[in-house]
This record gives structure tokens, sequence and C-alpha cells, in this order.
């Protein structure tokens, strides 16, 4: 078969590319601008082919041996999912992929914490895709959205007190955790403390409805602790929320 001929047969058939031995260049763009995936199949090819092929399926970078950190950013920068097929990415690739979306995490074996710390300040959900993570990079994920409490186990006090400040929404996660009922005291006792106590924080704690009843997950009498440990902001604030009811 003449090479017109070949062409013709793979417009019709890209795949057939596979049983063609030393196919040419012009054989192979046909092929891989059907299908970047068929780059596979391809031995040797030319940086106009791989191009062409990653243009129509970045993943297919996993066929190309060697790529240069420049075609591999380029390729992150436009999806960072494609950081799954790429093998041992350098840091500068990951951390790009990170910028794009935290959940890049989950591609990148034993990450450092820097990278770790990267991910969860991008995506706070991306604390998901890590296993252990260090207290650090939970405190990361807990001032960036209170919500990544759901993806801690056993979040220490300071976890906890950095959820709350950073939304006083935090309580209502927090019952879904297993902590004493003097860990929950501590936590409000220094939150209402504060003279600079936003009025939020405090209708938030005074109308939880997990927190002071006989019933409920923590029986705490909040309106005592605030008459005792309260700045007097917070008193002021807790009994207007609590004439409301």
């Amino acid at each position: 078969m003449t090479e017109e001929q070949y062409i013709t047969a793979l417009k019709n058939n890209p795949h057939g590319v596979r049983n063609i031995p030393n196919p040419t260049e012009e054989m192979q763009l046909v092929c891989v601008e059907q299908n970047g995936m068929l780059l596979q199949y391809i031995k040797n090819p030319t940086d106009r082919v791989i191009e062409t092929a990653l243009a129509q399926s970045p993943r297919a970078i996993q066929y190309v041996d060697n790529p240069s950190d420049e075609l591999l950013i380029s390729l992150v920068k436009q999806d960072w999912a494609v950081l799954e097929y790429i093998q041992h990415p350098s840091d500068d690739v990951v951390r790009i992929a990170l910028d794009q979306s935290g959940w890049a995490i989950r591609y990148i074996t034993n990450p450092s914490e820097e990278l770790q710390l990267r991910a969860v300040e991008t995506q706070y959900d991306a604390l998901q895709y890590i296993a252990n993570p260090s207290e650090r990079v939970q405190m990361a994920a807990v001032k960036s959205n209170y919500l990544s409490l759901r993806y801690i186990q056993n979040p220490t006090l300071d976890i906890l007190k950095a959820a709350v400040l950073q939304d006083p929404q935090a309580m209502r996660q927090i019952t879904n955790l297993d902590l004493t009922v003097d860990m929950v005291r501590q936590i409000i006792t220094e939150m209402i403390a504060n003279p600079a106590i936003e009025d939020r924080y405090v209708r938030e704690i005074v109308s939880n409805p997990a927190i002071g009843g006989r019933q409920s997950t923590w029986p705490i009498d909040v309106l005592s602790l605030v008459d005792a440990y309260g700045s007097i902001e917070a008193k002021k604030i807790a009994i207007d929320q609590y004439l409301l009811y």
C-alpha cells in the first residue's frame, strides 16, 4: 500500500496504526488527531506527533518518555487531573497542579508537609486525601473552613478552638466528634471570656441545640458559664439572644 492509501485507511480506522510497521509522521498524525491515546502504539513519535496527541487527550502524557517539566507544567495548567498520569512529577509540577486544585494531592505519594499545606490552603477538603496529616496541616485546613473537621478523626483542643474561631457554626459540626463535656466547656469558656468576641459566636453558642439541655449532646449550662466567665460584651449578647426565645 502507498502512504496515501494507508492514510485513507487510518482515517477510517485509526487503531490500525498498531499493525503498521514504522508509520510515517503523517500517518501517525492522522491517528492521534482522532484519538490521542493511540500514542501508546507509536514508537519514537516526533515532537509534533506528541503535541498533537496531548492536545487531543492530555492523559496520553503517560506514554511520553522523559517529558520535560515545561511540557508537564503546560499540561497541569490546563487540567490538574493530568497529574494522575505523570510518573515522578517534580515539586514544581505538583505545586502548579495544587494551585489549580488541592485535590491534586491525591495523586502524590508521601507528599511533604509543604505540599500538604499548599493543598489544604487551596482547597480545605483536600484534607480527606492526606493520610495522617500533621497538626499544622489540620490547623491550616480548619482555619480555611471549619467543615474540614469532618476529615479529622481525633482533633486536638487547639484544632477545635481554631475551627470555632473560623466560624461559630463549627459548634454544630463538632457534635459528630468524640469529645468530652469538659473539652467543650473549656472551648466555650475561652471563647466567651474574649472582650472582642463577635456577636455571632455568642448567639450560636446560646442557641445551639446540642448544648445546654438535659437531652443535649453536652449538658452544659451556657448562661451560667457566660455569667461566671464571660466578658461584658458576651453577657450583653447572651442575654439579648436568650430573651429572643
